[in-house]
């Protein structure tokens, strides 16, 4: 079998969750590009359809699900959805993050806020992709094959110093993804014998909808950037224009969802046979270990 013969996904079954927009919606498609057929999870209709739609234009065969997959009825549903449907599933990818859709009724006491941010931080970027492993893993075991391949992030490497802390990502963001990095480690561990490999993709900082709301954020609510463009103070941090925020990025060029998408497209194919148990940056080289 020739490299790219190995880096082909054909006839393989992916689940990926939160692929409505952003770094979902380009994995959901470079996974179908690649050959595989795709069941898309997103919490709305339309985004769900969208996504399902692209992944047919791009040759691939969809499957809709639409639900909050931080819900575990709804992750065992979806789990077996996708199975009825095409037969198994081969590949498993754990998008879900960032900011709950909702959360828990606050409670009332001092610490209230606190215990509400890492409440909702644990459901939504580290519970529920631990939850969809624990569910996949246990068809993919006796197939004696699989790849889990969890999206984490830089921001469970290194805090970017106290002004990233404050204005973009919490501490509980970071906590969590540190977290699942561990969990994907761990997971290797024990699904290695039975062939299946656990690795986690850990993307920089990307043009989605989460940081396109930060960015203007940032110009409308911090004083030495009021009054700039969103987008082009967004396209500032890979240049180096704001070195006492964010560390330097070498490379000097945005990074895309369609990067995350290249790096999880090829730990989820057989070009990727013997990587397991690492948490792949790709970020333009902004955190360096």
């Amino acid at each position: 079998m020739t490299t790219m013969e190995r880096r082909r996904l054909d006839g393989r079954v992916a689940l990926v969750s939160a692929a409505g927009r952003g770094l979902g919606r380009a994995i959901a498609i470079g996974l179908a590009e690649a050959g595989a057929k795709v069941a898309v999870n997103s919490y709305g209709e339309e985004t769900t359809a969208e996504t399902a739609d692209a992944v047919e234009a791009a040759g691939g065969e969809s499957l809709p699900i639409v639900g909050d997959i931080t819900d575990p009825v709804r992750i065992l549903s979806a789990v077996d959805e996708t199975i009825d449907h095409f037969g198994a599933i081969d590949i498993l990818v754990n998008n879900v993050g960032a900011a709950p859709k909702g959360g828990p009724p606050p409670e009332d006491h001092a610490l209230a806020p606190v215990a509400g941010l890492w409440d909702a931080m644990y459901s939504q970027n580290l519970r529920a992709s631990v939850l969809m492993c624990e569910a996949v893993a246990k068809h993919m075991t006796p197939r004696g094959h699989g790849r889990i391949v969890n999206i984490s992030s830089i921001a469970g490497k290194t805090t970017l110093g106290p002004r990233f802390l404050k204005s973009f990502a919490p501490a509980a963001y970071g906590a969590m993804k540190a977290a699942l990095s561990h969990y994907t480690t761990t997971l290797a561990d024990l699904l290695g014998e039975h062939g299946i490999t656990v690795n986690a993709v850990l993307p920089g900082i990307i043009y989605t909808d989460a940081w396109r709301g930060m960015s203007e954020m940032a110009v409308a609510n911090q004083a030495e950037f009021q009054g700039q463009n969103a987008r082009e103070w967004f396209l500032g941090i890979a240049q180096g224009k704001y070195p006492e925020i964010f560390d330097r990025t070498p490379l000097r060029r945005e990074q895309t969802a369609e990067d995350i998408a290249d790096a999880v497209t090829f730990l989820a194919s057989d070009a990727a046979a013997n990587v397991t148990g690492q948490s792949l940056i790709v970020d333009g080289g902004m955190v360096k270990l």
